[in-house]
């Protein structure tokens, strides 16, 4: 089943939202560093072979793109990923409160299609097959990403595996994620050192710039939003105590 939010990407395999109610059900989180690699390469070689006309994009056509970015790993993104990821939420635009002009595909699935073994080729190449999944991970101004995972019990006993990747841009869902172009025609900077289709980036880019900066303000807006959610819970959890005596 496919759900498109009007704000976020937020996609679900087989059921939507997890079986749990708490952190203490998460068994396993966090990726390895042989996982982001994997995740970034999947990333470029799929938007350079989209950009240079090797695969089909998210329409299904051969259309090289003259302004596809290189993406890069960006940490502060995969902590959004992986907060996230943790939550099991069955609502991703409602329990995880990512910035609204950040965009995010997530894997939900059981653990035998996932478990400790997943790996970031299986999971990348389902998102690559749906074409909102693609839209995202083929937005042209996307320059940086994050992933998170857990693995969830569920309460039936069996456990859940969650991935989630945050991006820096979010695609409209009604129009073209690039240029259809000479691949890597518009690239400001020159295209990336063995993407032919990807445009590199630079110190004095302004987009990188603002990024660095916007980061820093979403991060304070991120963790104040949180801080009241864990005040509200607090009063609710007082409240209920309280009618219990009385």
């Amino acid at each position: 089943m496919k759900f498109v939010l009007i704000v976020f990407l937020a996609f679900a395999y087989a059921k939507v939202g997890c079986d749990t109610d708490n952190k203490e059900r998460v068994k396993e989180r966090g990726m390895s560093k042989k996982k982001e690699d994997e995740l970034l390469e999947l990333h470029n070689e799929h938007r350079n072979d989209v950009a240079t006309g090797k695969l089909k994009n998210w329409q299904g056509k051969f259309l090289t793109a003259s302004n596809m970015n290189y993406v890069k790993w960006d940490n502060q993104l995969a902590r959004f990923a992986q907060d996230c990821a943790d939550k099991c939420p069955a609502n991703f635009k409602i329990d995880c409160s990512f910035p609204p002009h950040y965009g995010f595909v997530t894997y939900l699935g059981d653990v035998e299609n996932g478990g400790a073994d997943w790996t970031a080729k299986r999971v990348f190449k389902k998102w690559a097959q749906h074409e909102d999944h693609a839209r995202q991970i083929e937005l042209a101004q996307a320059q940086f990403f994050g992933c998170g995972r857990s693995q969830v019990s569920r309460k039936n006993g069996s456990s859940d595996e969650i991935v989630v990747c945050v991006y820096n841009r979010k695609p409209n869902l009604h129009g073209d994620v690039y240029k259809a172009g000479v691949a890597g025609q518009e690239c400001l900077h020159g295209r990336k050192k063995g993407y032919l289709g990807l445009c590199k980036h630079s110190a004095t880019d302004m987009s990188v710039i603002n990024f660095k900066h916007q980061k820093k303000h979403d991060e304070h807006k991120y963790h104040k939003q949180e801080e009241k959610h864990h005040k509200n819970q607090k009063h609710h959890k007082h409240n209920e105590a309280h009618q219990k005596v009385y």
